[in-house]
């Protein structure tokens, strides 16, 4: 069954010149998660912000530490989920 992959992209938070960095993995790679769900903590500055899941699936892949500084646009992690089955077959 064909997968699709989906990235975890750290967002515009709109704090001009401020530094973020990743805080807190909330979820343990190869747990399953659903769309929405808290997958990472990162600090900005003195706010704290939750990123959450882009789909359903498994988290497959840290692409970030704890602690690492991050930039608007990077990717950090993937989630894979399964294609939905095809009824007709």
């Amino acid at each position: 069954m064909p997968k699709s992959l989906y990235r975890l992209v750290l967002p515009d938070l709109g704090l001009p010149d401020v530094t973020v960095v990743a805080s807190s993995w909330l979820v343990e790679p190869g747990s399953s998660v659903i769309e929405g769900d808290r997958l990472l903590e990162v600090l900005a500055g003195s706010v704290t912000v939750d990123l959450p899941a882009p789909a359903s699936g498994i988290l497959s892949e840290l692409l970030v530490s704890e602690e690492d500084e991050l930039h608007v646009g990077q990717i950090l992690a993937i989630v894979t989920a399964k294609a939905p089955e095809d009824e007709s077959e």
